[in-house]
């Protein structure tokens, strides 16, 4: 009988959080660092106007929130294993305390996003 572990989804998550950042990021902060400030996108005082409705949406608002989770979850994961490849004494507590962190950060995304 073979042993099974949640390992593959801990690796899975943190591979989608990788290629989340690597997909999502760069145009994220080209936009808000670039092309917004310097008027690309229009005027930078009205953006969030004309932007708001898109921005309220509930698929918007859900796609945020999973962006956020993948996003902490390779960070997490990533930092636990560095801690771990230094021989800094870190258990399954540290690990799961990692991940409690990020559910609980997804979780607050979404209950600001539908307070609002």
């Amino acid at each position: 009988m073979s042993k099974k572990h949640l390992k593959p989804i801990f690796w899975g998550i943190f591979s989608g959080g990788g290629t989340a950042a690597a997909l999502a990021l760069a145009p994220m902060i080209v936009v808000i660092c670039f092309l917004l400030p310097f008027g690309v996108l229009g005027d930078p005082n009205t953006f969030y106007d004309n932007a708001h409705s898109w921005i309220n949406h509930w698929f918007f608002l859900i796609a945020f929130s999973v962006l956020v989770f993948l996003f902490m979850w390779h960070g997490a994961h990533r930092l636990y294993y560095i801690l771990h490849d230094m021989h800094y004494p870190v258990g399954n507590g540290v690990r799961y305390a990692l991940y409690a962190v990020t559910v609980i950060a997804f979780l607050v995304t979404l209950y600001i996003g539908l307070a609002l």
